[in-house]
Formats: C-alpha cells, structure tokens, sequence
C-alpha cells in the first residue's frame, strides 16, 4: 500500500526543487471549484477499482511483455506508446496505469485504488505526496531496474500531488483529483447528454455566474444553449463533441462571442468558465 509519513525541511526543500522543474501536469487546483463529483470520474474509469488490488508487497516487479498500453496522456494531450517510447521518455517517470493507456491525471471516486508505475534505475527512491490539505508526506521504497507496480489509495476528496525522487532527480508528477460522492454514481438529469462522454466523444461544460441565455457553436454549427430546448436557464450548459480533433466552440449572447479552441480528447470532460 502507498503509505506515507510526514517529513521535514530537508526533504521539503527537495521537493521545492523538484517542483520548479518544469512538468507535464499543472498542480494547481482546477479553476473554479477543486472538488468534483463521481460523474467526473466516470471518464477514467479504466484506471481505478474500489476493491484493494490482491498486491503482493509494496513494490511490485513490473513486466511489460503483453501489456505495453496503446497510448499514454500527458499535459493534455494523447500520443501512441511506440511514439513516446522514440522520443525516449525519461530516466525517472511516473504514470498511473489503466487498462490500455498510461495518464498523468486522473479524477477517482473517494475509496478507490489506483496502480502507478514508477520506473527507474533501481535502488532508493524517495515518494513524495501533497495532500490536499496541504499537508507534504512522504515515505522511502527500494524499486526493482525498470518498471515497479506501487498501489495508491484515494483516501481524501480533493488533489493529491505525487512523485518520487531517484539518484538525486525527480520524476514527473503525477495528479489524482479524488471526487466526493458514491460509486458508481446516479444517472445524470435528462434531457440532454449524460453527465460522462459518450465513447469517442468529450465532453464540454461551460459554466457562468453571470451570463445567461447564451447560444453555443460548434466549428459555426449551432447546437443549443442555456435555457433553450429545455435545458434549465442557470448559466450552464454542456455537450458531447467529437473527441481527438481541433475544433472552435463558440457562445453568443447579447451581441457578444467567446470562443475555444483547441482538441478535446476522447474521455475527457472539459469545465470552461465564462
């Protein structure tokens, strides 16, 4: 199990340097509200189980033969595996495992468990977590060369900050955003589509304390807004759009446009704030 201890100035101040290094993954809390419900997580439901995994020590000897993953997400976006193993990755990584993709950030239900991946030279490594309340924990492992299996315990709703240090340099974070809520979670409210994206979709949320009875579109295309065809006139409005392409959405109102651009992954859900 993951299990962590508070420690001292020393190894905060590492952990400062570590952190100044540049990384794929912004630790900074998600805009608007930092807390998100268990509809969030059903996107990465691939890489969490509420049942603990049958692990047979804290650190478990990881082979890749027969399950190299079909892609890996970082900074959002998505590349092959083959593609990130010829831009040759790192000496230390750290990933959270799925089924068939390696991420840098996931959104779990409170309770779960999560496989991380951590791969080195071998030796001392030195596992840092900041939680969130704050607090820096931290605790020492011996890993195997190559790649070691550790299991994480999404124990607190909020972020949870995690990377490791080996041979005197850090790993890349890695981010689990732990939702409030039961699993599996209720049915979103109809109409409109349902509160996690469709396979090969993601989905899009705007959301406004301020403006309302806007319009969206989508590449120019409109396809609905707040408070029309029977969605509620409260500021918020979401769809499913194509995942894994560029795209523009727009929203009108009151003579005035806002646009985002950019590709949206699949399985992914998006929070734009107006």
């Amino acid at each position: 199990m993951f299990t962590l201890k508070a420690f001292g100035l020393k190894a905060l101040l590492l952990l400062t340097l570590a952190l100044g290094m540049p990384m794929a993954s912004s630790i900074d809390p998600p805009s608007g509200s930092s807390i998100y419900s268990s509809e969030d997580a059903s996107s990465f439901a691939e890489f969490f189980a509420m049942e603990p995994p049958a692990a047979s020590g804290e650190v478990e000897r990881y082979s890749l033969v027969g399950r190299e993953p079909s892609s890996v997400a970082f900074g959002g976006r998505s590349t092959s595996y083959s593609a990130y193993q010829s831009a040759g990755g790192g000496a230390n990584t750290l990933w959270i495992l799925g089924a068939s993709t390696w991420t840098q950030r996931v959104v779990a239900p409170l309770g779960s468990y999560l496989y991380l991946l951590a791969s080195s030279g071998g030796g001392r490594a030195d596992f840092y977590e900041i939680r969130p309340d704050g607090t820096v924990l931290s605790s020492s492992r011996t890993l195997y060369p190559g790649h070691n299996r550790l299991v994480f315990h999404a124990d607190a709703v909020g972020r949870h900050v995690l990377l490791f240090v080996a041979a005197g340099q850090p790993s890349n974070v890695v981010i689990v955003d732990v939702a409030r809520g039961g699993w599996p979670p209720s049915p979103g409210p109809a109409p409109g589509p349902g509160p996690w994206p469709s396979p090969g979709y993601a989905r899009v949320i705007f959301s406004s304390t301020w403006l309302k009875g806007y319009s969206v579109f989508v590449d120019g295309t409109y396809v609905g807004g707040d408070g029309q065809g029977g969605d509620p006139l409260d500021g918020t409005f979401s769809l499913n759009v194509p995942g894994d392409r560029y795209q523009v959405l727009q929203i009108s109102a009151g003579g005035r446009t806002y646009s985002e651009r950019g590709t949206f992954l699949s399985g992914y859900t998006y929070r734009l704030s107006i």
